[in-house]
């Protein structure tokens, strides 16, 4: 006779799995959130191509910072300012401004 649980490590690693990219949705939107209001690209003028550009270019950084930095938020943070930096956006004047003096590609 069987036991309905056969594998209970599967559903172990799913709830943990589960976690994991809940935890990661909550962190991406804390620096979503975090920073979408002192961020402009001066080379989009129109309002709704920026926060669509930026929507998309932050969830971009977000990601490639998480995954280098897992445990981090400072390392997170400077990765994810670089990528934004390098993809034309830039902190407004009189507010924090990240620069780790890496050139541009």
């Amino acid at each position: 006779m069987h036991h309905p649980m056969r594998h209970p490590m599967r559903s172990l690693c799913l709830t943990a799995a589960l976690g994991a990219a809940l935890l990661s949705a909550l962190l991406a939107a804390s620096l979503l959130t975090g920073c979408s209001k002192q961020w402009e690209n001066p080379d989009i003028k129109d309002s709704a191509e920026a926060k669509s550009r930026f929507d998309t270019d932050s969830r971009a950084c977000d990601v490639i910072a998480g995954e280098q930095y897992p445990l981090s938020k400072d390392k997170q943070y400077k990765v994810y300012s670089q990528c934004m930096n390098d993809r034309g956006w830039v902190i407004r004047d009189g507010e924090f401004r990240f620069s780790t003096g890496t050139p541009k590609k």
